[in-house]
């Protein structure tokens, strides 16, 4: 009995730093060791992640230029092709003349436009990834102002700059009484307007979009709830939704895959949480949750 006792004693004696052969005292140097190399490590990572913004920024911000060039030039040239079809109409031309005539007119009255319309249309959609790109970098990069923020008003703003969509598509949209939270009322702005956005963009084609917000709170935390009657998530991609340029749809109304992924770095940098509720072909319901009391922003 004598060994093992003894054995059990020496082994308490290592591990809360007693005797000779204490774990202390002949580990402690190499953990420290470990402790500085991963201390190192995710400085290092820090300043990559920081490279990479900046990178993401310049590049993002450098590409936007010409793409603004290319959008201003088309929509010139598409209002230079109607004058010209207008100067075409309007001559009086007979025979082989007024044969080219037809043809130029339906070259330049249908085939053109189309052509103008399509290259339109894709650089507003690279001009929307980029400018979702834009956000995320900043998102990184902005210092916040945390205050306490009358979220009955900020949501009633950002429901004012969306009341052309809303009206246009006779939507519903219902706010219930909202409590306060602390947080940067610009980065909150852009969460309840990225999800009121996407609650308006996977309406059900079936049914009157339907949006209703609502609140609750504690002494620490105050959420809100975006609910909608649109389209739903299926169950496959409520995990994935987050990621960057993850779409649940090709098709064009689907989006760039980047408003979700911003929504969740906003809230990890207030200390907060969004989660879902959602069941195809119903509908969907987003809840954000903020701080109620101020607090220090999470790095």
């Amino acid at each position: 009995m004598n060994g093992p006792s003894e054995t059990v004693h020496e082994l308490r004696e290592k591990i809360i730093g007693l005797g000779e052969k204490s774990l202390r005292k002949s580990y402690y140097p190499e953990l420290q060791k470990h402790i500085r190399a991963l201390e190192e490590a995710y400085a290092l990572l820090e300043r990559k992640n920081a490279e990479l913004e900046s990178y993401l920024y310049v590049a993002s911000h450098d590409l936007r230029s010409p793409l603004v060039n290319i959008q201003g030039f088309s929509a010139r040239f598409g209002k230079q092709i109607a004058q010209i079809a207008q100067e075409l109409e309007a001559m009086n031309l007979d025979g082989e003349n007024n044969v080219r005539r037809a043809n130029a007119l339906e070259l330049l009255a249908e085939k053109l436009p189309r052509s103008v319309e399509f290259i339109l249309s894709n650089t507003a959609k690279m001009d929307s990834l980029l400018n979702g790109l834009l956000r995320i970098s900043r998102t990184g990069r902005i210092v916040m102002s945390i205050k306490e923020l009358d979220m009955n008003a900020l949501v009633a703003a950002c429901i004012n700059t969306m009341s052309y969509e809303i009206e246009d598509l006779h939507a519903r949209v219902s706010v219930a009484p909202l409590p306060p939270c602390y947080g940067d009322a610009d980065l909150v702005s852009q969460v309840v307007s990225n999800l009121l956005g996407n609650a308006l963009k996977y309406r059900s084609p079936d049914r009157t979009p339907n949006i209703a917000i609502s609140g609750t709170h504690n002494q620490r935390k105050a959420s809100y709830t975006i609910q909608d009657n649109g389209i739903g998530i299926a169950e496959r991609h409520q995990t994935r939704i987050w990621d960057v340029f993850y779409r649940i749809s090709d098709t064009a109304a689907a989006g760039e895959g980047l408003g979700l992924s911003i929504v969740k770095r906003i809230m990890d940098k207030h200390r907060g949480s969004v989660s879902l509720i959602s069941q195809e072909g119903v509908g969907s319901a987003f809840t954000v949750t903020f701080p109620a009391e101020p607090f220090t922003e999470s790095l």
